[in-house]
């Protein structure tokens, strides 16, 4: 096989892997009011479903640069993935929550090799040149997968029995690892380093706390919960004393030159920025589609699928362009083009379905642009020697800033709904003449004429009318704010322009 040809075959392998492990963070989230009763629990335990993927997927990452030095990137692209697979089958079987929940941590465990050495193939397979196209393969699992997890989710639900969601990693993952150990070549270590179990611990439990803080924080409450009080502490000061260490520390479990370069922060920095947006996104839409528009779990997939499909070409796209025009441009556009649809994203309670057909698929288009030129900003100054860490460090951050993403997102919209709730309240005082003229334009019965029924009724219907605009509402106050973030992600990476770097891949 000619080195062409290989690199595409490493690159289609490497990334189903990625999208069969990504698709996990968004198509369980469908299915788990279906989960509860097979389960046992209430809503409070099957958020755990979530959040120990999360943690299992944050302490593998903080580990796999060094897996990787130490037993090559191949062979631990294959553990992760066979970690993966395995647990996807305890999940379909699990008979109660701690099952189910055992199995998700190791889930997350295997994502968390995948996804950073999955990066690390991807750049390592591809020449320099080409690196843009590597990351549009990338970003093809990155954000496609997310994208299409609702609608893959409401077919499995709508058809079949909802374990069918871990199921169907099988045949695909199997599949992929048999034709990994026939087809991917080994690939070079790096030296033996030793391994930074201190840095290790503390970055682990700062994830782990910031995770279940962001997970619980709504349900417990953010500011009357001892529990989420407690969690914010350990956070901060297990992320404190983790820069410190990693600062001070002779061997750290992150080289402290990778941090020096400007550009490679700067790349950071948008990745989080455009993640808290992508994934509040993906958590509210489906939402949105099924609680204020009435539609079914399939209907609400089958409305985002064709942005999702658009999202998938239009990342692999900006990749490839990214190879021949600077990645800064590329994700400034993008970025503008995703804060642009995320302000105008229609939330009106009478929106033709068309049109959200429309908007989202221009949103998917925007953000799935994103994903591959920011990547190449960050990793684009970093020498070989140093794109294991920068791709684990990436991924971390991703990760991170999806959970603060979905985490703001539910909050912003809570308290947004019980603000507007509360501003409108007194529209509905039944002493109002305005409040009667217009219920009896809607119900045609005079709720003024003596009839308690009729009064209820026209209330009642009223009542409905509001909190479903009032809910709107605060969807749209939601997407506006995630449109901030998108907006000072393409400030932040223009900032690339600004000093000595100069270059495609500045250093």
């Amino acid at each position: 096989m000619n080195a062409t040809v290989y690199k595409w075959v490493a690159g289609a392998l490497v990334s189903v892997g990625i999208f069969v492990a990504l698709l996990d963070t968004t198509i369980v989230d469908i299915v788990l009011p279906k989960m509860m009763s097979s389960l046992d629990t209430d809503l409070g335990g099957i958020q755990w479903v979530v959040i120990v993927y999360f943690i299992g997927s944050a302490i593998a990452m903080t580990a796999a640069s060094w897996l990787a030095d130490r037993i090559g990137p191949r062979r631990l692209y294959l553990l992760g993935l066979l970690l993966f697979l395995i647990a996807s089958a305890f999940c379909g079987l699990a008979w109660n929550l701690p099952a189910m929940l055992v199995g998700r941590l190791i889930q997350g465990l295997g994502e968390g090799i995948l996804v950073p050495v999955g990066l690390i193939i991807l750049y390592t397979v591809f020449p320099e040149r080409e690196h843009g196209t590597a990351m549009g393969l990338y970003g093809l699992s990155a954000s496609f997968a997310p994208a299409l997890g609702p609608t893959l989710g409401g077919v499995i639900t709508e058809h079949l029995d909802w374990r069918w969601v871990f199921y169907i990693n099988l045949p695909v993952g199997l599949v992929t690892a048999v034709l990994i150990l026939a087809l991917m070549r080994p690939l070079p270590r790096r030296g033996r380093r030793s391994f930074d179990f201190l840095g290790f611990a503390l970055l682990g439990t700062a994830l782990s706390a910031l995770i279940v803080l962001l997970g619980k924080g709504q349900e417990l409450g953010w500011s009357t919960s001892d529990t989420i009080v407690i969690l914010g502490v350990v956070t901060l000061l297990a992320t404190a004393a983790t820069v410190a260490w990693l600062a001070w520390a002779r061997a750290p479990l992150f080289p402290r030159s990778i941090f020096g370069r400007r550009a490679f922060r700067v790349g950071m920095a948008a990745m989080v920025l455009l993640s808290i947006n992508a994934y509040g996104f993906f958590l509210l839409l489906p939402v949105f589609l099924q609680r204020l528009r009435g539609l079914t779990t399939l209907q609400a997939g089958l409305v985002l699928l064709p942005g999702a499909l658009l999202s998938a070409l239009t990342t692999l796209g900006s990749g490839i362009v990214s190879d021949r025009i600077d990645p800064r441009k590329v994700g400034l556009l993008f970025l503008l083009l995703t804060g642009w649809a995320s302000w105008h994203f229609g939330t009106d309670p009478d929106t033709p379905l068309f049109r959200l057909v429309l908007d989202y698929m221009f949103w998917g288009a925007a953000v799935g642009g994103t994903f591959a030129p920011v990547t190449m900003v960050a990793l684009g100054p970093l020498g070989r020697d140093e794109i294991n860490d920068g791709s684990t460090l990436v991924n971390v951050a991703r990760l991170v800033a999806g959970s603060v993403g979905t985490a703001l997102a539910t909050a912003t919209l809570a308290a947004r709904s019980d603000a507007f709730a509360q501003a409108t309240r007194h529209f509905l005082e039944p002493n109002r003449p305005a409040l009667a003229t217009t219920l009896f334009s809607l119900t045609g019965a005079d709720p003024t004429g003596g009839d308690p029924d009729a009064m209820q009724r026209a209330l009642a219907l009223g009542a409905g009318l509001l909190r479903r605009a009032t809910t709107a509402w605060a969807f749209d106050a939601v997407f506006d704010l995630l449109a901030v973030f998108m907006v000072v992600a393409a400030a932040t990476l223009a900032a690339a322009w600004i000093g000595r770097s100069g270059g495609r891949h500045p250093r």
